[in-house]
């Protein structure tokens, strides 16, 4: 009698389970938030039973796409980012990397709602456009297959996430090779390390040389903060030219915001007084209330482009960041030479042995350095055997 109990009990809980499941699924396909915590960047109205964007998370998280698919960076470099402007989570935590592609992920930016390995339209407003995330999507997708890929590497390889095949477009990987002398150490496109020589001839290049080259020229640039200080002030009027008037409409989105508020503020000490009826402005209330979500959602946009703007670089923060450099060099140490790199250097062009370029940056700025300063790795006849480029 027991065990038939038992079995009876354990069948009515599956039927729970079902039920649940199945009352979950209606609504989610009905465009209704299924219960749980609310996604970064929103808020669940009760009232509404709809998600509404939170005006500053949803601010971060276009910070995020912007980041990302303009700037083209990496979810550490954003993770950082974020972090050193003092930008954290909702529990008041830093970013990191997996942070970052949970929200380049998450379809509930694009006005749907997963639920149950499905996917469905839902009522509440998008924080980015169709097109943005599904960029995101392809960019993870690629990077994605490439990180895997270097995961099986040796960390000691301080240029693998920088330096990009001009043939094919994909990155290079830290490779080996073992002879009489020992192992040598190669980074080999990625397309070539994969599909061979018939997807990508690239030359494989010895990383000992590429590596003093790269840590070289980059010393030599940062002894020159004239150099990213022109190139920063350059790109911030062309920045400026292009977004004509940001600070002038954020004044005039404060200003308006600021009225709308003070318009319900009136409503409500009339209300509070006696001279208007609940029905004469509770609908201007609300309406007033929707025209404010929409105004803080204009600013978080707003402040999320001005917040892209270049920025002129401290020839302290120059300095310091080279005497780091020099610091992990000699130390040899790799994990925190690649995160200095990483804050000057954007990506190494890698055409041939004979011509490999690195590009830096300021915070908003790419330029390559003029032929002058000769930051690409030597000619063939200059370099030392036994690796020659």
């Amino acid at each position: 009698m027991v065990q038939m109990l038992g079995v009876f009990a354990e069948f009515e809980r599956e039927m729970i389970v079902e039920r649940t499941k199945m009352g979950l699924a209606k609504k989610a396909a009905g465009g209704e938030w299924t219960g749980g915590i609310a996604p970064y960047g929103y808020r669940y109205d009760i009232e509404e039973r709809v998600l509404v964007p939170d005006e500053l998370e949803a601010a971060n998280v276009r910070r995020v796409f912007k980041l990302y698919l303009e700037r083209q960076l990496g979810t550490a470099s954003i993770s950082n980012w974020m972090n050193d402007r003092s930008f954290l989570t909702r529990r008041g935590a830093r970013w990191t990397p997996k942070k970052v592609i949970d929200v380049l992920r998450n379809p509930t930016y694009l006005g749907r709602l997963p639920f149950n390995g499905d996917v469905f339209e839902a009522a509440h407003e998008p924080l980015v456009d169709e097109e943005s995330f599904n960029r995101a999507q392809e960019l993870l997708a690629v990077r994605g297959a490439s990180h895997a890929r270097r995961r099986r590497n040796p960390t000691a390889y301080v240029l693998s996430s920088l330096m990009k095949c001009a043939k094919c477009g994909h990155g290079f990987i830290g490779t080996g090779a073992h002879g009489r002398g020992g192992t040598y150490r190669y980074y080999t496109c990625f397309a070539r390390q994969r599909h061979g020589t018939a997807r990508c001839d690239q030359d494989r290049i010895p990383a000992d040389s590429v590596e003093d080259a790269i840590l070289s020229v980059t010393l030599d640039a940062l002894s020159e903060p004239s150099f990213f200080e022109e190139v920063a002030e350059r790109a911030r009027r062309e920045w400026e030219r292009r977004h004509p008037g940001r600070q002038r409409e954020l004044r005039r989105v404060a200003q308006a915001i600021d009225q709308k508020r003070a318009s319900i503020d009136r409503y409500l000490r009339a209300f509070e007084s006696g001279k208007l009826p609940e029905e004469a402005c509770g609908h201007r209330v609300s309406a007033l209330q929707r025209e404010i979500v929409a105004l803080e959602t204009e600013r978080g946009r707003l402040e999320a482009e001005y917040d892209l703007a270049p920025a002129l670089p401290t020839e302290d923060l120059l300095g310091g960041l080279r005497v780091a450099l020099l610091h992990a060099s000699e130390e040899r140490a790799v994990e925190k030479l690649k995160q200095l790199l990483a804050c000057v250097v954007d990506r190494i062009v890698v055409e041939g042995r004979d011509h490999i370029q690195p590009y830096y940056f300021v915070p908003g700025v790419l330029a390559v350095v003029p032929s002058r300063r000769r930051t690409g790795i030597e000619p063939a006849w200059e370099l030392p055997p036994p690796h020659r480029f």
